[in-house]
């Protein structure tokens, strides 16, 4: 045993060193977490975890989702089953691909897995917390809260990777800045949280993986990237009961922040009418930071510029959506909230 733990050392050590020297060496680990399987011990640990958290969303219900993560038009044919001794037995989705855990359940060995017939990676898995009563096209924050802990506590939901195997990890649900990875009901092109009167429009760093690197091997590559979106959790000046608020990319474009709209200057004053393409954006505003092309066929773009006010420096964004065919759908002029280079 010791000399087995002392192989396992050195083998870290060994990677480590090589990633070091060589730089990122990217290491799938699907053998070990099959992303189309749970176990009963994962949906138990993370009801415990949503018992144990409920202040958080006091009237909300727990659910599990299951998600088309590659080849999107596959979602009709999630299939879960339950793997008992005596066979596999069908389990019943509801319209949005959503399950709860059966009291019968409890009497079978926590070992036994809830499986979709679409291996290869080709699902992933999230709890789905919900408060009655949010309208649809937002979300309520302390149940994506509660929904962070629960998925990246119990392993429903993929955690971080350490020496190419997953871990479980809650960590990012106490950032001011980051949190693990959620998906919108639809494409988003913008996500602002609002309370009261007071109101922020994410930057587009924390959607669709568009600052993340190693982008396939997280569960919202491929056809989730469009929905995926990550939050300040952490961030305590923003309660619970926050409206987390999603403009889809079919969506007309919201209202640029007052601040902003008040701010002069070619770039920030931009024209850019819809029916543009890239080159004739690149034009007004300059090279693109981020160049995302989606599997949809649509394209998100980000250009940065920062300026100096009275107040101390400003980073400022252009988010641009554009068709399958290359031409502007939307745009949007947006500060950068987040810490660090572009």
């Amino acid at each position: 045993m010791r000399a087995a733990a002392l192989l396992l050392a050195l083998t870290c050590a060994s990677a480590w060193a090589a990633d070091a020297q060589l730089g990122r060496v990217e290491v799938q680990g699907e053998a070990a977490t099959a992303r189309e399987k749970k176990t009963l011990a994962q949906l138990f640990k993370a009801q415990a975890l949503f018992d144990k958290h409920r202040a958080l969303a006091p009237a909300a219900e727990l659910k599990f989702k299951v998600y088309a993560r590659t080849q999107a038009d596959a979602a009709p044919s999630l299939d879960l089953g339950l793997m008992l001794p005596a066979g596999r037995q069908p389990l019943v989705l509801d319209a949005e691909d959503r399950f709860v855990i059966a009291p019968a359940w409890r009497t079978l060995p926590e070992r036994t897995e809830v499986r979709s017939r679409l291996a290869d990676g080709r699902v992933t898995w999230r709890p789905d917390i919900r408060t009655p009563g949010v309208p649809d096209g937002e979300r309520r924050l302390g149940d994506l809260r509660l929904q962070c802990h629960v998925g990246f506590g119990s392993g429903v939901a993929r955690g971080s990777m350490l020496f190419g195997l997953f871990r479980l990890d809650t960590s990012d649900c106490q950032s001011r800045d980051w949190s693990g990875s959620s998906f919108a009901d639809k494409p988003i092109f913008a996500v602002t949280l609002v309370h009261g009167e007071r109101r922020m429009t994410l930057s587009a760093r924390l959607l669709h993986g568009l600052r993340d690197d190693r982008g396939p091997l997280y569960d919202w590559g491929y056809s989730l990237r469009e929905r995926m979106f990550r939050l300040p959790m952490g961030d305590v000046s923003w309660p619970d009961d926050t409206r987390v608020v999603f403009e889809t990319m079919d969506d007309a474009v919201g209202p640029p922040d007052p601040m902003l709209a008040a701010m002069t200057g070619p770039w920030v004053q931009a024209d850019l009418p819809p029916g543009l393409s890239t080159a004739e954006v690149t034009q007004r505003l300059g090279e693109a930071q981020d160049d995302l092309r989606f599997e949809s066929g649509r394209r998100l773009q980000r250009r940065v510029k920062e300026f100096k006010l009275r107040a101390g420096p400003l980073q400022l964004e252009w988010v641009s959506l554009f068709d399958a065919q290359g031409r502007l759908l939307k745009s949007q002029l947006r500060a950068d909230q987040l810490r660090g280079s572009p």
